[in-house]
């Protein structure tokens, strides 16, 4: 667990930011992700539970997510059970029974960049967007690459588009952490979106698959699938080997192809309907 000679609890996010940096050495609390194994001492803790960073908004053309809301706040959301063919709220519902995934916030799980998270992969596979406090706007992805700049998550930006994503981890039991993880996307426009975590680094885009099946179509998903484990860095971590990784990703993302290619099927096929 981590320590602090002191714990302040600011009311707003600009208070929150300034506080976090005129300490010598601080920390957010952000939910529970990571925290458990840290050990390190601050001199200040920041307790964002009372910023006002729990909300949930329609924008219309995005969703806009406080950086406190929760794991159950996102499972519970009428919002975020419509998007990407509901796949957050399909994981989120998976993970309910988890003491660790109700108290998580999504700021917390984004800035904590794990790499065994599930979210995360679903998270890559979209338009997303981080908006940091007093730095803007950034791309999830770019975000994730960087390197610790003092950074505060305010909100998390998803647009809103007619895409499904279907997502998959593999583990040795429902209760152990994942050796692998995936997540695909289909677009209305045809496009592709390949991301795999647990390699073990976190989450990153198949670019290069990606591309490929957006340009040339199912007919050479067989070929993306060895692309996907081809151009990724993998390692051999924990019970499974760099060797093991790369076939599970072939495995991995031949199915997910399939099932998102099915799921974004029947999404059409209900827009024409209404």
């Amino acid at each position: 667990m981590i320590t602090s000679t002191e714990i302040v609890t600011p009311h707003s996010a600009a208070e929150a930011y300034a506080a976090y940096k005129g300490a010598a050495s601080a920390v957010f609390l952000a939910g529970r992700q990571g925290v458990k194994y840290q050990k390190k001492h601050y001199d200040m803790a920041v307790d964002l539970s009372q910023t006002g960073l729990n909300y949930i908004e329609d924008c219309g053309d995005e969703i806009v997510i406080g950086a406190m809301v929760t794991m159950a706040d996102l499972a519970a959301s009428a919002v975020m059970k419509e998007l990407a063919g509901g796949a957050v709220s399909r994981y989120l519902k998976e993970e309910a029974a988890r003491e660790e995934m109700r108290r998580s916030t999504l700021g917390g799980l984004v800035a904590s960049k794990m790499p065994f998270s599930v979210v995360l992969p679903i998270l890559l596979s979209l338009h997303v967007d981080v908006m940091l406090q007093n730095k803007g706007r950034m791309n999830l992805n770019d975000y994730l690459g960087c390197p610790p700049m003092g950074e505060m998550i305010t909100q998390i930006v998803v647009a809103k588009e007619l895409v499904y994503t279907a997502y998959r981890a593999y583990r040795l039991s429902a209760a152990d952490e994942p050796y692998l993880t995936g997540a695909v996307s289909l677009y209305a426009d045809d496009s592709w979106q390949i991301v795999i975590g647990g390699r073990p680094g976190m989450a990153a885009i198949a670019k290069s698959a990606s591309e490929e099946l957006t340009e040339k179509g199912m007919a050479v998903r067989e070929n993306v699938a060895h692309l996907a484990s081809e151009e990724l860095q993998f390692a051999n971590y924990g019970t499974c080997s760099e060797a093991e990784r790369r076939t599970l990703t072939i495995e991995l993302v031949r199915k997910l192809i399939k099932e998102a290619w099915k799921g974004h099927s029947k999404q059409l096929q209900m827009n024409m309907k209404k």
